[in-house]
């Protein structure tokens, strides 16, 4: 479908159905029009075509409601009262999403789209592998499949990194051209930036390529995620690959020939640079849509991989697993929490059913947290003065964390205080958390089932983040056998104080900690 007028022509055209949806600018060449119901029309002005995404029902009938108003002979002949009519019962279907439709993404109509895969992963991965196994497995829908390799294809053109044939030199320049690039753009997005030029110049003239995919590999900052979901919209999905540390590991020293201090060293950069416009693998990896493991089984990796593609093209009757479905109920529950730093959510199972949930918010008097609620003369939804953090203004752990700070730098001869004062602010003073009103998602999930009277022996524990050291010794001494997680959390001591009760590996008999891995929350509050 084709429109060669002007952005104020085609709305003024699609007036009829303006009241379903919202225009916005993606870029200079790229306007679009996305409905309640998550139907997509995207137009390109240097050719005037048009394209449309989202689930295939909406995708179907939102490209029905916009042929005959742009088809102008058609709409002119038609009865005026029954164009009104008729545009009453489109808006009504494009704004309200039919329950029933379980497709998320693509069948016929949409199956010749262009899709953009990112990739995530800590140095070390086997990220070609997962390349190409993506790029096999869409062969089966006819796509055809081009890579962009950020290192090679964007740094290498726009930098100048070092062609060392020693991999930890050559590695480390690229990180470093890398973290150029971004500070004096002050973009961290500048590479993602750089690789959908390149996507772009691939184009041509056609403006998207039609059964087309992208795969990026590999993202290492948030707003290189940020930007390209804003660039592709539904077009655009990121896939997080795990692999342990220590296979991850071997790979640098055995393939790579580095040192185990230099293969150390990559690794802990690689995760997260202190610096603004550094490495930031982990933060990137858990904005991912659906999480991967890579443990060294080719064919586990490829079903995995192929599970993915097929819940994207829509095959029916792909419904998650239960780690799917309760790590979506950890997220659901981080949505109740007000902290002012961050909000997690868990959810505790045993035998696959939940038998309670948490959020990391401010306790209230006789047991649980604080909800909003409904002021009886006003009428308005309120929450109780003074008692979330937010309510009373201040977090209480930032404020004895400053106090603190104080304290010492008062104590220091004033004529060193200048120089202590940024190297004492940035000590392991920062990381402490035991100051805070707010009760742990994890804690929280705990004590929920406690004044239920449900054991949580030989449960399991699902949470958004990582847990801290201190819900870790609590979450031991309950009986838990399992806990789920997604987002690392490095100030945590679990690991180093409870080493002796907790493991990686879940062959272990301890109390297993363990990435979440398969379709990401994201992805099922759209399904």
């Amino acid at each position: 479908m084709r429109f060669d007028g002007s952005l104020e022509e085609l709305k003024k055209k699609l007036e009829p159905l303006a009241s379903a949806g919202e225009w916005r600018e993606i870029n200079n060449n790229q306007h679009q029009f996305k409905t309640k119901s998550k139907g997509i029309l995207n137009w390109y002005p240097s050719t005037g075509g048009i394209l449309f995404q989202g689930k295939a029902h909406f995708a179907q009938k939102l490209r029905a409601s916009v042929e005959p108003l742009l088809n102008t002979e058609a709409h002119n002949e038609a009865d005026g009262r029954e164009v009104s009519r008729s545009a009453d019962e489109i808006v009504a279907e494009l704004s309200v999403e039919d329950a029933s439709e379980n497709t998320y993404f693509i069948d016929d109509t949409y199956s010749d789209s262009e899709l953009v895969i990112g990739l995530v992963g800590t140095i070390g991965t086997d990220l070609p592998e997962v390349s190409k196994l993506i790029t096999d497995r869409l062969k089966i829908f006819k796509y055809e499949t081009r890579n962009i390799k950020i290192s090679a294809d964007i740094i290498a053109n726009i930098g100048s990194p070092s062609q060392s044939a020693h991999e930890f030199e050559r590695i480390s320049s690229y990180m470093e051209e890398g973290n150029r690039l971004r500070k004096e753009s002050r973009d961290n997005s500048i590479l993602a930036l750089g690789a959908a030029a390149q996507i772009n110049k691939s184009r041509g003239k056609q403006e998207p390529l039609r059964r087309n995919a992208f795969i990026i590999n590999s993202l290492k900052s948030p707003a290189e995620v940020q930007k390209l979901r804003k660039i592709y919209s539904d077009g655009f999905f990121l896939i997080g690959v795990h692999a342990d540390h220590t296979r991850r590991y071997e790979f640098l020293t055995k393939d790579k020939s580095m040192t185990k201090e230099q293969a150390s060293r990559l690794i802990e950069r690689d995760a997260d640079e202190r610096e603004e416009y550094g490495q930031h693998t982990r933060d990137t990896y858990h904005l991912s849509d659906f999480f991967i493991d890579y443990n060294g089984n080719s064919d586990s990796l490829k079903k995995q991989i192929w599970r993915i593609l097929d819940l994207l093209f829509g095959k029916p009757y792909i419904t998650p697993t239960f780690d799917e479905y309760a790590m979506f109920m950890a997220f659901s529950a981080s949505l109740r929490s007000a902290d002012l730093s961050r909000q997690v959510g868990a959810v505790l199972t045993k035998n696959r059913c939940i038998i309670s949930t948490g959020a990391n918010d401010v306790p209230k008097a006789h047991g649980g947290l604080y909800w909003p609620d409904k002021d009886e003369v006003t009428q308005e939804i309120t929450d109780v003065a003074d008692g979330r953090d937010y309510m009373k203004g201040e977090d209480s752990n930032a404020i004895q964390k400053r106090l603190i700070i104080e304290g010492i730098i008062e104590a220091v001869p004033e004529k060193y205080r200048e120089e202590l004062a940024p190297l004492i602010k940035n000590s392991k003073i920062k990381d402490i958390t035991e100051y805070g009103r707010v009760v742990h998602a994890e804690m929280e999930a705990l004590l929920s089932s406690a004044r239920s009277g449900v054991s949580t022996a030989e449960s399991d524990l699902y949470c958004t983040t990582f847990p801290c050291h201190n819900c870790a010794k609590h979450i031991v001494a309950a009986g838990i056998k399992r806990v789920v997680y997604v987002e690392p959390y490095p100030k945590s001591k679990a690991l180093e104080f409870h080493s002796d009760s907790i493991s990686l590996e879940k062959s272990s008999k301890n109390v297993v900690f363990e990435p979440f891995i398969g379709v990401g929350p994201s992805v099922l509050s759209q399904k």
